[in-house]
């Protein structure tokens, strides 16, 4: 079987996720305000509902903030997230594909997870070979790692 070249692709804050939270955020806002006009100006549980709504946005932005930065790259052999002074080394499924966005999961070694959004735009010229990095390297097992379901 045919194993993909090296590449290395940058990784960064996604203005699609983002955009997909701010949206999502702003959506069960919405919902929340129809809610309260049809409903009793009193109920507790719309409180409930806006401050829940809250929390979660606030930590699905700090999650989008604190999205780790650096290089992923394939050698031919194993997937390597090198974020700051530290690397990552692990087996990277795909979980969403937008043919211009690409969701990833890179589950380490010792079993933690690092989700990446990679776009198309940070780096043009290599998204043709990161897309054939990730799809060929499913055939088979990665840095001793079993391939997920």
């Amino acid at each position: 079987m045919h194993k993909a070249p090296a590449v290395a692709y940058p990784v960064g804050r996604s203005v699609l996720h983002g955009w997909l939270l701010g949206l999502s955020s702003l959506t069960g806002a919405l919902a929340g305000w129809f809610w309260r006009i049809q409903a009793s100006p009193d109920a507790w549980f719309q409180w409930l509902y806006a401050v829940v709504l809250l929390l979660a946005s606030l930590a699905a932005c700090r999650i989008w903030w604190r999205s780790p930065s650096g290089n992923l790259r394939w050698d031919g052999q194993a997937w390597k997230l090198n974020v700051l002074d530290r690397g990552l080394c692990g087996l990277v499924t795909v979980h969403l594909d937008l043919q211009g966005y690409l969701l990833l999961c890179l589950r380490s070694e010792d079993g933690g997870r690092s989700w990446l959004w990679l776009e198309r735009r940070a780096n043009a010229i290599n998204w043709h070979a990161l897309r054939g990095a990730v799809f060929s390297a499913r055939a088979g097992s990665v840095s001793g790692l079993e391939r997920s379901q």
